[in-house]
């Protein structure tokens, strides 16, 4: 007969970037790049829910730009718009594990949440793991949590300067312009972005 663990529960998570399409990407990337909750027949699966509407709201783009392709508050495009982002999302964890004890898939399942804390905010968890006669549960939330304070801020948020895991995500900002490198060579006259670009583009030869 087989041996079985089973894991039920919710993580809420805000996740950083400039459009909806960037954060989900953010989200989606690290997600992928966690450690696997093993099963023998199947791994532990993660559903991500974002929540309704927006938190957070912008009269401008993500390149500093008042457009006409932002979203009013009837639903249309409109210069007059705003580009509304929402970041919180409730990714809901379930696993049927055949072939672990208990103790197997708590250290598994907490690899997994402590990497994710890392990387993204973890803002609270409720999480059930359980065997033939026995379980373990995780009911945490707020910033007194552990999973809060693993977070690792962005390097424009510490003070050692150290990028977070994800800020590879996100294309740069030059000097102080609002654009990437790419749309300023492309659109625009200055010498330095010009200089910036070849000078990488020769190193990537």
């Amino acid at each position: 007969m087989s041996m079985w663990t089973h894991i039920r529960g919710t993580v809420e998570v805000s996740v950083p970037g400039r459009t909806q399409a960037e954060i989900d990407y953010i989200l989606q990337t690290v997600l992928d790049h966690l450690p696997r909750v093993t099963g023998s027949e199947k791994d532990m699966e993660v559903y991500i829910n974002r929540h309704k509407g927006h938190n957070s709201s912008c009269s401008h783009d993500e390149y500093q730009m008042r457009t006409n392709n932002l979203m009013n508050w009837r639903g249309y495009k409109d210069k007059d718009g705003w580009l509304e982002t929402q970041d919180i999302y409730t990714l809901v964890v379930h696993g049927d594990l055949r072939d672990r004890l208990l103790k197997e898939t708590i250290k598994e399942f907490m690899n997994w949440l402590c990497r994710l804390s890392k990387r993204i905010l973890v803002e609270s968890v409720l999480v059930n793991i359980e065997a033939y006669d026995e379980s373990f549960l995780i009911n945490e939330s707020g910033c007194d949590t552990p999973y809060w304070k693993m977070n690792e801020s962005p390097s424009w948020a510490n003070d050692t300067k150290e990028p977070a895991w994800w800020e590879h995500l996100m294309w740069k900002r030059f000097g102080d312009w609002s654009l990437p490198l790419e749309h300023i060579v492309k659109y625009y006259s200055c010498p330095e972005a010009d200089a910036e670009f070849f000078k990488r583009f020769e190193e990537d030869d």
